[in-house]
Order: structure tokens, then sequence, then C-alpha cells
């Protein structure tokens, strides 16, 4: 058994991956992909089941008080993360990578960092019912969405050719920007996006930061890197596309006739 996961492991491992995924989440999930390679579980399924697995984490953080409840919720967290590369490793396994189970990968982590500080910022909320919790969870609820949804419009074909930008490969981790690959640069704003990938990539550090109890110090900092990268996309996009008549710049999609 323990032959078949190092097996499995060496043959779905990534060429550049993180230091988490490669000593602890990819491990664990080559332990999950052995015995579902023998089975008729697709890796779109698995994929889909991480949802179900996050949202009760969730719900524990943010609903059940205490330190003990908080280790349990982000142990969950942590559970639907090693499922979540155990789709890819399995797909990889089995040879059926797709497009298509790319983007519902890209989808449920979407969902997953919404219901994160979503959760965060009630936990932080109930003990003193201080409305400032709610309003910064709020914010960065919309800090995220922002963020995922101006990623995602950068990645697209159509902006690509319209701005002469490259098209990026595959989902980045939970949708943010920062997490998507970039060269390598010494300078200091590579530090600072070097800073952005490790914040948005919370499962590399919220089971640290859930020893400590110290969610609000998560919160604040997802919140101030989602707005940063927010911020800084939407200046890109403005720059590439509002430069008079671009080309493809004054077209109106089909649909898009607000």
């Amino acid at each position: 058994m323990l032959s078949a996961v190092v097996d499995a492991y060496r043959r779905t491992r990534k060429p550049k991956d993180i230091l988490w995924n490669r000593f602890v989440a990819r491990p664990l999930a080559a332990v999950v992909i052995v015995p579902l390679a023998r089975t008729s579980v697709t890796p779109n399924q698995v994929t889909l089941a991480t949802l179900p697995v996050f949202l009760a984490g969730a719900a524990l953080l943010a609903l059940r008080p205490g330190w003990g409840a908080l280790l349990a919720g982000v142990g969950i967290l942590e559970l639907s993360y090693v499922l979540d590369c155990a789709d890819g490793q399995l797909a990889r396994l089995k040879g059926t990578s797709s497009p298509a189970g790319a983007h519902l990968d890209f989808l449920m982590d979407e969902l997953k960092a919404f219901t994160l500080v979503a959760a965060v910022g009630v936990r932080l909320w109930m003990p003193s019912h201080e409305a400032r919790w709610l309003l910064e969870g709020l914010g960065a609820l919309v800090a995220v969405a922002g963020a995922i949804s101006l990623t995602t419009f950068m990645r697209r074909p159509e902006y690509a050719a319209a701005t002469g930008a490259a098209v990026a490969k595959g989902a980045g981790d939970y949708g943010e920007g920062f997490a998507a690959a970039a060269p390598t640069r010494r300078s200091p704003l590579a530090l600072v996006e070097a800073v952005g990938r490790f914040i948005v990539h919370y499962p590399s550090y919220i089971v640290f930061v859930a020893l400590a109890n110290r969610m609000d110090l998560f919160l604040h900092a997802y919140l101030a890197m989602n707005a940063a990268y927010a911020a800084r996309a939407l200046l890109t996009i403005g720059r590439a596309l509002g430069r008079g008549n671009r080309a493809g710049g004054a077209a109106v999609a089909p649909g898009g006739d607000k």
C-alpha cells in the first residue's frame, strides 16, 4: 500500500509546487487517490465533493464557539483542500484531465473563498456582536468577489485579443490573481506579490492561525491582499482598454447591452 501511494504521488505531483502542497497536501491526497483509481469515481465527482465538506467545516467554524471547535472546523477545511488536490492528481493518474474539470475546480475554489470570509466574519462577531466584524467580513467578501471577477475577465481570450496579453494557463488557487504563476523577479513588487500569493493560499497557514486563535489577523490580511489585487487588476484593465479606440474595445458583446 505504501509503495502504491509513493508511486501515485511521484506520478501525479507537479514539477513546481508550493511547500505546503509538496510536503503535506499532495502526499495525503495520494493516499486518497490510490483506492479511488480502482473505482469508477471521476475527478469531477471528487471536485464536487470538496464543497459540502468545506461547508461543514465553515459552519462549525462560524457557529460553534471555543478553540476546540475552531481547530475542528479548520481541520475539516484542510480535509476539503486535500480532496481538492486529489481531484487533479486523480485526473493525471487516470489521464482524464480536461479544461472543463479545471474550470469546475476554479468554480469550487471561488465558492469556498466566499464561504470562508463570511464564516470568519460571523465567528468574530458572535461573542461580542460588534458590527465592525460583520462589516469587515462583508468588505472581505466584496474584495474576494472583485478579485475573482477581475481575474476571470483578464483570463478571457477576448481580453487577450483586445490587449495582446497572454492568456493564463489553468486556474489559480482560490481564484485570486496573486495565486497565478508569475515570472521570477527581484524587486520590492515581486516580494509583495509573493506575500500576496502566500496569504490568499490560506490552506498553507490557516492551521497555525487557528492554533494561535487569531482569526482576526487572517481576516485583516485576506481583505487587504484581495483588495490590493483587485485595485491593481482594475487599474491594469483600465490602462489596457481605456486608451482610445483599441481593437475590440468598442464592441458590444452579445447580451451585453445594459
